[in-house]
């Protein structure tokens, strides 16, 4: 079965069409001009060329207005700009750490922002292919629900992706007490307790943004879990950290099929099966991981528990026994809830998750699909029940 590379570059219209304009290195008269004034008089162009700004088409038409934020300028950022942003790379401004490398808060004086830098070093191989599938993923992507890049920086030794800062740190923070929040971080509110009302507005943003990577970008995330989404000061999601992203693959007909993926990788008891068994992916795959993203949300749980009894510790196993009574349904509720949430919200919440986390990956819904049950969960109205039997009564 052929095998997917997961690493694409796009260039804007306006890009291509400002590179055709004028080349620098000769004026409108063919002249030798200066290399730092390549539109010569024109400084608004000549500074935005300095700064890797997207140079404006004034001949194309307007765009109409969209739902999605003003896409960011993204910058070449030097080595220097990265030291002092982030104190020489100094532990307390350390926001995380992961297999290729440490993420860091980061101050961008240049670009008036505080970012976030994740910084790898380049001998790594396995860490370049990650790297170039975030960048050519984020680079294309503009959406409310997804992390924005600001810019990136390459030396001999090192490779960095920044992106925009996410005060709220990530979504597993405040669902598990036992996270540890990060240095760089500088809470002032701490962590705060998921409501009802908030935990749906987290579930439908994730949910818009998995629509947008499948029906804009035709592209798989691989790795959704509660640890890739980020949380700004209103508490609403980012979906970051793109580099399993994939791109997805259709046959003749335009439809799509899935693809081998090596080696396998992802987070445990949140990959599908077919992934985990025959290293196959498709946009359901990502399916499944929401179907499990939804209920670990909801029910404060981990999707994958060493602490639980064997048998019990991927989340579709412990909820195995109440996946079939609604009635039962609260009782598996994250108790930070308390008793005030929706009943009918509820059923239909879990219906979702369980038609997400069919083992038939054919029988599994679109994230369209998936959305629109959401909404219809996010109806109903929040009452304050009487206190039900919770799920530390559960083994």
């Amino acid at each position: 079965m052929k095998k997917v590379l997961c690493c694409f570059k796009g260039e804007s219209s306006s890009q291509g069409a400002a590179r055709n304009r004028q080349q620098p290195g000769t004026n409108n008269n063919g002249d030798e001009e200066d290399p730092q004034r390549p539109f010569g008089d024109n400084e608004y162009l000549n500074n935005a060329w300095r700064n890797n700004l997207q140079i404006p088409d004034d001949r194309l038409p307007r765009e109409p207005p969209r739902s999605s934020p003003p896409r960011l300028p993204r910058f070449t950022l030097r080595w220097q700009e990265i030291l002092e942003g982030t104190q020489n790379l100094a532990d307390a401004n350390m926001l995380g750490e992961g297999n290729f490398g440490q993420v860091y808060r980061c101050n961008i004086p240049r670009l008036d922002k505080v970012g976030a830098a994740k910084i790898q070093k380049v001998e790594n191989a396995e860490a370049k292919t990650e790297f170039e599938a975030e960048i050519t993923t984020l680079e294309r992507a503009n959406h409310p629900n997804v992390i924005s890049l600001l810019g990136q920086c390459v030396t001999d030794e090192d490779r960095v992706i920044v992106y925009e800062f996410m005060p709220r740190g990530s979504l597993e923070y405040h669902l598990y007490a036992d996270a540890r929040p990060a240095p760089g971080l500088q809470q002032q509110q701490g962590r705060v307790v998921l409501n009802w009302e908030k935990r749906m507005n987290i579930a439908l943003g994730v949910a818009s943004a998995l629509i947008y990577l499948h029906e804009e970008l035709k592209t798989v995330h691989r790795d959704l879990k509660v640890a890739n989404v980020l949380l700004d000061e209103d508490f609403v999601p980012k979906l970051t950290d793109f580099g399993l992203a994939t791109r997805m693959v259709r046959d003749g007909n335009g439809i799509e099929k899935q693809c081998e993926i090596d080696p396998i990788k992802g987070t445990m008891g949140c990959i599908a099966p077919e992934t985990e068994e025959s290293a196959l992916v498709s946009s359901k795959s990502d399916v499944y991981s929401y179907g499990v993203f939804l209920v670990t949300l909801f029910t404060g749980r981990k999707a994958f528990d060493r602490a639980r009894p064997v048998g019990s510790r991927k989340i579709n196993e412990w909820l195995m026994s109440v996946w079939s009574r609604d009635e039962y349904l609260p009782i598996v509720l994250d108790v930070a809830l308390g008793n005030t949430f929706s009943e009918e919200g509820v059923k239909r919440l879990f219906q979702a998750a369980r038609m997400c986390m069919d083992p038939n990956v054919l029988q599994r819904p679109t994230m369209r699909f998936v959305e629109t049950m959401l909404r219809q969960a996010a109806a109903y109205d929040v009452v304050t029940l009487a206190p039900v039997l919770r799920r530390r009564e559960m083994a």
